[in-house]
């Protein structure tokens, strides 16, 4: 029996071939351009942050419940729009790694590539459990990197030092404790035990990744689930730190991130530091926002509770 001939339209051809190329290097720190045709084109993409689902009764604003709705619905809008990819700012979960099984295939119907970065509720499961979360998340890096054309977008991992991402009694677990003990007793705004740091490590990477897109004349956007400005009790441990790593570059453009559901926005040496609103908050409403990377500025549309910003880039001075 003569075989039977399959034909693609253009259309079809084209999104089935730049899916395989996506699914090749989503979310391993790959270098290479997501869309090398429109290089110096303006784009935009989606940005969630603590969906915190959780299959438990509401604890204060927090509608643990209501977050799989909520989450579908904006991958639904999403799904509308031409987005180059979607980032999860962290805290997919609540708790209970079962979690996940509800979330992760919301985050699958997406059409665009997506991106996750790790908060500290992701960690809020089983110490048996801790070290298969970020591939459960679909994360082979726990911090990586990632290019669209001009640009270049970091994802930070703030669980290195970490009182949730370590099983207690561990090395790290026991580093990240006696850090967290200083800055009690330093009375330290930001010494909780929900917060974490940046280890050397990844700092280390992490400036050479900034002075490797500096050579290449990229724009920085840089990615966490904490913030780092302004320091208050919700910022990463090492936040004094990292925000210096940041002003030392006059190619760093914006530093995005969640963990404060409240939001939150501040500019410092130029660099516009954006906390996004979290999705859990609330039983009637949402929070997700679209943003915008044109030459000359960064252009955030909120949707639900999250403002909508125009953050200029023609303000920072070289350093």
């Amino acid at each position: 029996m003569a075989s039977k001939r399959i034909t693609l339209s253009r259309r079809e051809f084209i999104k089935t071939t730049a899916g395989l190329a996506v699914n090749a290097c989503l979310l391993t720190g790959c270098r290479s351009h997501l869309v090398q045709s429109q290089r110096h084109r303006p784009f935009s993409f989606g940005v969630i942050t603590d969906v915190q689902y959780a299959d438990a009764d509401p604890g204060g604003t927090r509608m643990y419940r209501q977050s799989p709705a909520k989450l579908k619905a904006a991958i639904e809008h999403f799904n509308t729009l031409d987005l180059a990819f979607v980032m999860h700012l962290g805290d997919l979960i609540d708790r209970d790694f079962a979690s996940f099984d509800t979330v992760m295939p919301l985050l699958e119907a997406c059409r665009h590539p997506v991106f996750q970065v790790l908060g500290n509720h992701d960690f809020a499961v089983d110490d048996t459990k801790k070290s298969s979360v970020p591939l459960r998340m679909g994360m082979t890096r726990r911090y990586y990197d990632f290019g669209q054309g001009p640009w270049r977008f970091v994802v930070l991992d703030g669980n290195d030092m970490s009182l949730q991402a370590h099983v207690p009694g561990s090395d790290r677990y026991l580093a990240s404790a006696e850090i967290l003990a200083q800055l009690k007793a330093a009375r330290a705004s930001n010494a909780q035990a929900w917060n974490g740091g940046v280890g050397r490590t990844q700092m280390d990477w992490f400036k050479a990744t900034l002075a490797h897109a500096e050579k290449a004349g990229q724009q920085v956007v840089v990615f966490c689930h904490w913030p780092v400005w302004p320091k208050a009790s919700h910022t990463l441990w090492n936040d004094s730190e990292l925000v210096a790593v940041l002003e030392s570059h006059s190619h760093v453009k914006a530093y995005l991130c969640g963990h404060n559901h409240a939001g939150d926005y501040a500019q410092k040496q130029g660099i516009h530091y954006v906390t996004f609103k979290g999705m859990v908050d609330g039983a009637d409403r949402t929070s997700y926002s679209m943003v915008r990377c044109e030459p000359d500025a960064i252009i955030i549309t909120g949707c639900g509770d999250a403002p909508s910003r125009s953050l200029s880039l023609t303000n920072r001075a070289s350093v």
